[in-house]
């Protein structure tokens, strides 16, 4: 039982998809990325990332702020703030 309790959990490192995936794919995706908080860019650059590839899937930064948000690990943006953020482009 305590080796049981040990085993790491499951994690999903990112592999660019070949081809449309499914919601439940997706979804498992978020569920289990393999979340790496070194590999977040906080160079405040102009240029942004694309959301979703050419298939229609989400890009792996998408995959990443949206494990973020349902980890309560980003901190939330007001309209106002992302506007004069904008603004200040």
């Amino acid at each position: 039982m305590e080796a049981l309790l040990e085993r790491p959990t499951k994690t999903t490192k990112w592999v660019k998809p070949t081809r449309k995936l499914t919601e439940d794919e997706i979804e498992d995706l978020i569920e289990n990325y393999d979340y790496d908080p070194s590999v977040y860019d906080d160079d405040d650059s102009t240029e942004l990332d694309p959301i979703y590839d050419v298939y229609g899937n989400p890009t792996e930064s998408t995959i990443r702020a949206i494990y973020e948000g349902e980890h309560g690990i980003t901190t939330s943006t007001t309209l106002d703030e992302l506007l004069d953020w904008i603004d200040k482009l």
